[in-house]
């Protein structure tokens, strides 16, 4: 038990680790049209700019309640087409999210016309695509260039003081898990040394 708490801290941890060496906490402001011709730099945090929501969303898994979707993102004042599609915002009903709790589909369409009527910026970790979500993309939206696909996660940047309480968490619960692991030893060697069979 405390193992498996422990490789699932590892793995919370370890995320978040890789998030901040991928970035700064300082976001990097731009423009989609500039975002894909010029790439995010050495800065995987950015704040993006000018551009709106396509109406065809992409979903990994559709459940009864809503969890995740990824959002498709045109420049502004070019068509809604798989030929100008180079980023996904994806968006996850969780903590670290800096978007707002959306329901479901219906509250989605919401969120969307909103954003679309009133444009803003939108911060979050650039990412590859899983080939789950490219293989959806060019479904939906043929002719994309998935080799050249992002996705843009709308998240909070991690701190690493949090991250350092995760790591943390990690160790001592390993520890948790050795004591148990020499405990159970010992006591099995004192049943076999008193003749008392093991379980």
């Amino acid at each position: 038990m405390f193992f498996g708490a422990a490789l699932m801290f590892f793995i919370i941890a370890a995320d978040e680790q890789s998030v901040i060496s991928s970035g700064s906490p300082a976001p990097n402001k731009i423009r989609l049209q500039e975002l894909t011709a010029q790439g995010p730099g050495t800065n995987s945090h950015i704040e993006l700019a000018a551009f709106y929501f396509g109406r065809q969303y992409i979903y990994t898994a559709k459940l009864a309640q809503f969890r995740d979707v990824y959002l498709p993102l045109f420049p502004k004042g070019q068509p809604e087409n798989g030929s100008n599609l180079r980023i996904l915002l994806w968006i996850r009903n969780d903590r670290a999210s800096n978007q707002r709790l959306i329901e479901g589909e219906r509250d989605l369409d919401k969120f969307v016309a909103e954003f679309n009527d009133d444009p803003r910026t939108v911060a979050g970790i650039l990412r590859k695509p899983t080939n789950r979500v490219r293989a959806l993309t060019a479904d939906t939206y043929p002719g994309t260039n998935l080799d050249s696909l992002q996705v843009l996660w709308a998240r909070n940047f991690p701190q690493q003081d949090s991250v350092n309480i995760t790591w943390a968490a990690c160790a001592i619960l390993l520890l948790a898990a050795a004591f148990c692991a020499i405990a159970y030893r010992r006591t099995s060697a004192q049943r076999h040394d008193h003749g008392v069979p093991s379980r």
